[in-house]
């Protein structure tokens, strides 16, 4: 009887250490669009890449995000979709990872506190 108590022990710890493990983000929270709008890329300057406007609610502060990539990246992208985010105020920048798996650089260009 003492055995399976142990032994059980032993695997629950197990098994939480393992869920544990599996949570963490490295940094990464949970940020979702607000909204979500492609630019076109200038007409004179087509060296320019399309670029998106985003707008992220992280906590309780939305960010005014610029960005720029292949629409590829963006095609899961919507209002009210939620992504693991990074930010990082002292560059003022966000990083996000993608549906696939690709992570996404967004400028930061401005910011709005909620209440």
């Amino acid at each position: 009887m003492k055995k399976r108590l142990v032994v059980s022990f032993c695997l629950f710890a197990m098994i939480v250490t393992l869920a544990y493990a599996q949570t963490s983000d490295d940094g990464f929270q949970t940020g979702t669009i607000v909204a979500f709008e492609r630019a076109a890329a200038d007409a004179q300057h087509m060296e320019n890449e399309d670029y998106y406007n985003v707008m992220m609610k992280i906590g309780d502060t939305v960010y005014k995000c610029r960005t720029s990539g292949p629409a590829a990246t963006f095609i899961d992208w919507s209002i009210n979709k939620q992504f693991p985010a990074q930010l990082n105020e002292k560059a003022k920048t966000i990083l996000v990872k993608s549906p696939s798996g690709e992570t996404v650089t967004m400028n930061i260009k401005g910011k709005k506190v909620q209440k």
